[in-house]
């Protein structure tokens, strides 16, 4: 082969080359295929790519915020409702008409008021719990019970317990869960009944209960008894003591958990949001100390005891507490808004990104069609002209 033939196919496989790049341009609408193509847009493309997984990743986590946070607006809202309704019913309570047996009709309503509160700060977004703080697998409240039905209630401490053994009348003792000896406390109103072998005794005349600290005091004497498990009272056919009560929530070895702690979501580079409300900051008042489900337990219990200036105390308490959930929602609010502009502000910056990155990266359709049209014709010339000037000889056939 003489130099004329080699250069004349040095040509075609360029013109080839070149072809083909076009093909591939038009197959895949991108200009860059190659770092070799243009390493300076190249760069400027991977960059730009890596801004738009960035953004994408932030458009997640503000959507993944606003859901967390609408699911917790939309309980706090319930909970004004509930809280609503209460005041209501103590205003109402409050009444000089009504007679003890309608107050005791009252917080019937209110006991179920306060478990609908509790389900409520209970609420849970995917799973997880969204005023426990960071500890979102335990619930902040939960109400349990001292159960002594069967057999099985005692042998497994399901009943609660005091210990007013050899006490005098008027003697308050506390009780005690069970199970693991923790103070009793804030007992939901109306939930408890009290039996010795058989013996129903009636609160007010036998005994008294404190619902928020969880104490009981002996009015009678046949209860000043030893209930302790393991003694002669701790019995199926002795003692019997149900009542439901409302704890903090407890790890899977029994601990109490605090619910502090803020979720945090990324929503711009180096820009964390918090997107929580804590239970204790959205049940407790700071400036009175009033919590929730303590003031709406004395509230039920100054139902049952008739006790008009207690519930007329309510209402004041009531306000306090409710001031604390508005002051929640407010601070929820802000934090929505807040991560809505963001979004808006994602979106620009997505479509701003991406298409600068078309602008670099995307090949034009309309000059990309000529320039291949164009090599096209050149590149059949150049088969034309080599097939003339590479002819067959008698090399080819032996």
């Amino acid at each position: 082969m003489n130099q004329l033939q080699r250069s004349m196919l040095r040509v075609i496989n360029d013109r080839y080359k070149d072809l083909s790049n076009l093909q591939e341009q038009l197959s895949t609408g991108k200009r860059l295929l190659r770092p070799s193509d243009d390493p300076v847009d190249v760069a400027n493309t991977l960059k730009l790519t890596t801004k738009l997984k960035e953004l994408s990743q932030f458009k997640k986590n503000i959507n993944d915020g606003l859901a967390f946070m609408n699911v917790s607006g939309t309980a706090m809202e319930s909970m004004n409702t509930l809280l609503q309704r209460t005041r209501e019913l103590a205003i109402q309570g409050a009444s000089d008409t009504l007679s003890d047996q309608e107050r005791v009709y009252i917080n019937k309503e209110c006991e179920q008021l306060l478990r609908q509160m509790v389900s409520l700060i209970d609420t849970k977004y995917k799973g997880d719990y969204v005023f426990s703080g960071t500890q979102t697998k335990i619930p902040p409240l939960d109400i349990r019970s001292s159960t002594a039905d069967t057999l099985a209630d005692y042998n497994n401490l399901q009943m609660a317990y005091f210990n007013a053994g050899g006490m005098p009348v008027g003697s308050s003792v506390q009780i005690f869960n069970g199970f693991d000896d923790t103070p009793v406390q804030n007992i939901i109103p109306g939930t408890f009944e009290l039996s010795v072998a058989g013996v129903n005794y009636v609160e007010g005349t036998d005994y008294q209960i404190d619902y928020e600290s969880g104490s009981i005091t002996i009015l009678n004497a046949a209860l000043a008894l030893d209930v302790t498990p393991g003694g002669t009272e701790y019995e199926i056919n002795r003692v019997k003591m149900n009542f439901d009560f409302i704890t903090r929530g407890k790890d899977i070895y029994g601990n109490t958990v605090s619910n502090w702690g803020s979720i945090q979501r990324e929503i711009e580079s180096g820009i964390t949001m918090q997107i929580n409300i804590t239970a204790d900051e959205l049940t407790t008042d700071t400036t009175s100390g009033y919590s929730l489900i303590g003031t709406m337990i004395r509230f039920g219990q100054s139902l049952l005891r008739s006790n008009q200036a207690g519930i007329e105390a309510a209402i004041g308490e009531l306000d306090y507490v409710f001031s604390a959930v508005l002051s929640a929602q407010s601070k929820n609010g802000a934090r929505m808004n807040r991560f809505d502009t963001t979004l808006d502000r994602n979106e620009d910056q997505y479509t701003e990104t991406t298409s600068l990155k078309s602008e670099l990266q995307d090949a034009e359709l309309a000059q990309t069609i000529s320039d291949f049209l164009l090599n096209q014709n050149v590149y059949d010339a150049a088969l034309k002209s080599a097939s003339k000037i590479i002819q067959p000889s008698l090399v080819n056939y032996l």
